[in-house]
């Protein structure tokens, strides 16, 4: 019987590549998020986005998410209730919130970050390079990525 392992092994394609990575990273990251926080999986990258740019707006986090309004919605009324946020009224827009971490935020969103480095540095250690040099490696494949889109569509 053939082993995962060895598809991965053999693959021609780097998308398989990558989405092999981009799955025993969600399984690594989901354990912790699962186990240890008070989100869901599927919050992670709105608690992350609040982290890095506090007091966006929920229209703002939506499409920076790649997420539909009541998505958001939904998940920011389930933030509230675990005080991991703070909803405030737009001064220059009335109908909109300002969203903030709360401490408790905060600290959700920092462990998950510290998990993440701890998952970075596996991975860089495994392969014998810095982790500056594999963003570098990356962001090339993925901006060419873009760029061949770009073009041909």
């Amino acid at each position: 019987m053939i082993e995962y392992d060895d598809i991965i092994k053999e693959s021609p394609f780097i998308v398989n590549h990558l989405i092999s990575l981009s799955k025993t990273h969600d399984y690594y990251i989901n354990k912790y998020i699962k186990n240890d926080t008070d989100i869901l999986p599927s919050q992670y990258y709105m608690l992350l986005f609040l982290y890095y740019e506090m007091g966006e707006t929920q229209s703002d986090i939506a499409k920076a998410c790649l997420m539909d309004r009541s998505g958001v919605s939904r998940a920011f009324k389930d933030f509230e209730e675990k005080e991991l946020i703070v909803r405030e009224v737009d001064e220059t827009n009335k109908r909109a919130y300002k969203i903030t971490l709360t401490k408790k935020g905060i600290e959700t969103a920092e462990f998950i970050i510290q998990k993440e480095r701890e998952w970075d540095r596996m991975i860089c250690e495994e392969l014998g390079i810095s982790h500056e040099d594999l963003l570098k490696t990356l962001s090339k494949v993925s901006l060419k990525s873009l760029e061949f889109n770009r073009e041909q569509f």
